[in-house]
Order: C-alpha cells, then sequence, then structure tokens
C-alpha cells in the first residue's frame, strides 16, 4: 500500500495490491464441464467460501468497504501449486469460479474485460502445500 494525499484530517491509503492464498484447486474444465450443474454449484459455493474466509482474514481491523479494488481496473494473477510435478495445460485450469468469487466478495466491481484487463495463470508445485494464490494489482 502507498500513502495518498491527506483527505481531511484523516491520511488515506490507497490499496496498490492484495495477495489471497485459497488453499484449495479449481478442478480443471474438462471435469467442470462434465459435471452435473448442482456440483458445479457446489463447487463455486465452496470457493466462495474459501474465498471469504482468505479475504476477512487478511483484512485484519481494517474495514472490507476500505479494502477492495472498486471502481478500478486490475491485472490479476493465479498461481495454482499441485503437490505433483505432472504436465497441465494452462487453458484447462480457467479461472472463472475464482473470478466469481472475487465479484461476490465485493473485492473487484466485475470480472469483465473492462475491471480485469490483464488475467495469468502459473503453474508450479508444492509437494506439502496444495493451493491457489490469486495476486489482484491496479493496473495502471
Amino acid at each position: 500500500m502507498d500513502e495518498s494525499p491527506r483527505r481531511g484530517n484523516k491520511r488515506v491509503r490507497k490499496l496498490v495490491s492484495i495477495t489471497l492464498i485459497i488453499p484449495k484447486i479449481q478442478k480443471s474444465l474438462n471435469i467442470l464441464l462434465r459435471q452435473h450443474w448442482a456440483s458445479f454449484r457446489k463447487e463455486q459455493a465452496i470457493f466462495d467460501m474459501l474465498t471469504h474466509a482468505s479475504y476477512t482474514r487478511g483484512l485484519g481491523r481494517r474495514k472490507k468497504q476500505d479494502v477492495n479494488f472498486k471502481g478500478r481496473k486490475v491485472k490479476i494473477t493465479y498461481t495454482l501449486y499441485f503437490k505433483d510435478s505432472r504436465k497441465r495445460d494452462l487453458s484447462n485450469y480457467g479461472q472463472k469460479m475464482l473470478d466469481d468469487s472475487l465479484v461476490k466478495e465485493g473485492i473487484i466491481d466485475d470480472d469483465n474485460c473492462k475491471v480485469i484487463i490483464e488475467e495469468a495463470v502459473r503453474i508450479r508445485q508444492d509437494k506439502y502445500n496444495e493451493r491457489t494464490e490469486i495476486l489482484i494489482e491496479e493496473a495502471q
């Protein structure tokens, strides 16, 4: 976070980036597309809960309305940490569920191309801690 000019007697902090750690990896699109819609909905609800937990844990004593990217364009980087080192198709791990969870939680306004101007997916290995890290940065 960097310092912005004072507003009245208060110093206003401008959010530049935030990292959320989700202790789960979204299923591949090959699996999701073959699921019944109800199973897909359950999976989305899980990601909504995990995103909420990660976001509120990171807030500390700050208020939700002070720590978001409302009204701003963002760049998002998803880093997926798998336990094994198998080859995986990047495009098979679309971030649709996570984008929807970020919107639902109020972190970003929408998941369209006018709000999210750049998205990247990276795949890494961590034998002991499978997870998804979401880096959200304000776009210049």
